[in-house]
């Protein structure tokens, strides 16, 4: 089972940051952990951890190893260890992965598919 993140990043142990003046839209693509702070729209392929930060506005389909959610997302996530939405962000997606922690449901719409049950909410 996969560990719940600390409520606050920290930027120095990741590999890679999108800042929030960056608007971005295709694919992109990294075998290490990536951080976004800005626009993205398209597609996000992480083979370790992503983070979404409170500035973050993604409207994309994701695979990574981990997904930490804290800003605005749309899309799907598909994640081979966790996803874990903070509370403060606003998701409207469909969540697949082994392990999904919702802290606020509050601003969640979306199809929870961890271990194989759908889970409307």
């Amino acid at each position: 089972m996969s560990t719940v993140q600390k409520s606050v990043t920290d930027e120095d142990e990741i590999d890679t940051v999108l800042a929030p003046d960056i608007d971005f839209s295709g694919t992109i693509e990294t075998g290490k952990s990536l951080l976004i702070k800005g626009k993205i729209s398209g597609t996000i392929v992480c083979g370790d951890d992503l983070y979404l930060s409170e500035s973050a506005r993604v409207d994309a389909v994701i695979r990574a190893r981990r997904v930490i959610i804290r800003g605005t997302l749309r899309g799907r996530v598909t994640a081979i260890e966790s996803i874990q939405v903070i509370a403060g962000s606003e998701v409207d997606a469909e969540l697949d992965a082994p392990e999904v922690i919702v802290e606020d449901r509050e601003h969640f719409r979306g199809v929870i598919l961890g271990k194989g049950l759908a889970e409307d909410v």
